[in-house]
């Protein structure tokens, strides 16, 4: 009975099964608890690496920020828990633990939290209903999924980030005005880079956590 059950959940359409209700399986087991608390320590400790390694113009920017696939991942898997790791991973990670004051961090951390929302909306909402894998493990392997990828993730989302993330530093005088412009793109282009791991972690790794049940359907189960 069981088998039978797995066999049809599927061979239903995955536009049925994820999309964006809130809550859908109405309950989250101590194990999911613990993965999402994990998933959120892996961002915050990238977001400190890669800040540190490769700083830019200011404090919190980082050139190669190795959390900004994982965190597209997560979000992509997990719905508001993985927008949760973006925001915090940037607000200590990049922010408290290089010397940004509580208020710039969170200002600051506006430019990954707004993109990871962003991202989820088109990815469960839109693309899912047109034939586009909502956890991007066709990217590789679809012109479309690929397009929308370089479009939305690499493009209109991460450039949304960078302006705004750079340009809260400069408000508050820990990016020179005049260093605005440089900043920006440098976080733009080296975020560009560092996700283009997102497509090949997605193809390899989607596919065991979707084998043990541990991805949402919705946006927190």
């Amino acid at each position: 009975m069981a088998a039978k059950k797995a066999e049809k959940a599927k061979s239903r359409p995955i536009s049925l099964m994820y999309g964006l209700r809130w809550n859908p399986n109405k309950n989250i087991t101590s194990t999911q608890y613990a993965l999402y608390a994990v998933q959120i320590a892996v961002v915050i400790l990238l977001s400190w690496l890669g800040t540190i390694a490769t700083p830019v113009v200011g404090p919190g920017i980082g050139f190669l920020y190795w959390a900004y696939p994982f965190f597209v991942l997560f979000t992509l898997w997990w719905g508001m828990w993985g927008v949760m790791g973006a925001f915090l991973g940037s607000v200590v990670g990049a922010g408290l633990l290089t010397g940004l004051p509580i208020l710039p961090a969170l200002g600051f951390s506006i430019g990954d939290f707004i993109p990871a929302i962003l991202i989820f909306l088109l990815y469960r909402g839109y693309l899912i209903k047109r034939n586009v894998d909502p956890f991007g493990r066709d990217i590789l392997s679809k012109p479309k999924s690929a397009a929308w990828f370089a479009l939305w993730v690499m493009g209109i989302t991460n450039i949304i980030g960078g302006l705004w993330g750079v340009w809260i530093l400069t408000v508050l005088g820990f990016v020179p005005v005049h260093a605005y412009w440089l900043g920006a793109s440098l976080w733009i282009l080296g975020d560009a880079i560092v996700l283009l791991m997102m497509p090949f972690m997605s193809k390899y790794l989607t596919p065991i956590v979707e084998r043990y049940g541990l991805l949402t359907k919705g946006w927190i189960s």
